[in-house]
């Protein structure tokens, strides 16, 4: 790659480029990471930035199989589409317009389907971000602890909204014994737009 690490256009907000964990260990929060005042401080400004505005038209992230022994065209087309953005974008602070319109391009070169290549791509990173920071919230709470009263408001709005969900639903389910949790989880069972194995993780937590 030639594009240099502080150069083009920022396509995430400040405290997301900021993110230290590489796309190259799947943006996880290490197990060994602090549960720090500034830690979680962060995870929140974090979760607040990464929350679309409205319901996503369909969820992210899409689902992905866990395959081990299979032929390539068992795994999503888009695949390949992020094996390319993750070579250019390796941390959060690289995904700038000009990095993405030299994936495009490439994809472009490889046949591969290119609308809305920008908009598609930016949120899913954005949502592959949430996504580890919601698990790594979930991580940090135990039975003995409520869960912090954003950290609630928050997994049920990422549920609402379509954007790592499963994860989200995860975070809650951690503290099935906290009133504020369960509470979300009740509410969450009875939300009209969650795709069918969300509801059912939902209802084992709640039966």
């Amino acid at each position: 790659m030639s594009l240099a690490c502080s150069d083009g256009t920022p396509l995430l907000p400040d405290v997301v480029r900021a993110y230290p964990f590489s796309w190259g260990s799947g943006f996880v929060w290490p197990p060994e990471t602090e549960e720090s005042e500034k830690n979680l401080t962060y995870a929140q400004a974090v979760l607040e930035a990464c929350l679309p505005r409205a319901m996503l038209a369909s969820p992210e992230p899409p689902e992905e199989p866990i395959v081990w022994d299979c032929e390539d065209d068992e795994y999503p087309g888009w695949t390949g589409i992020r094996a390319v953005l993750r070579e250019r974008m390796p941390y959060a602070r690289h995904v700038t317009a000009e990095r993405m319109a030299d994936a495009k391009a490439e994809c472009g070169r490889q046949g591969i389907d290119t609308a809305d290549f920008e908009e598609i791509w930016t949120r899913r990173i954005v949502a592959w971000i949430a996504e580890q920071t919601l698990h790594w919230c979930g991580l940090m709470v135990d039975d003995e602890k409520a869960l912090t009263p954003w950290l609630v408001e928050l997994a049920e709005l990422y549920v609402q909204r379509g954007m790592a969900a499963e994860k989200a639903v995860w975070a809650l389910r951690c503290t099935g014994a906290v009133p504020g949790s369960r509470a979300a989880l009740t509410r969450l069972a009875t939300y009209k737009g969650l795709p069918d194995e969300i509801r059912e993780q939902i209802a084992y937590e709640l039966r």
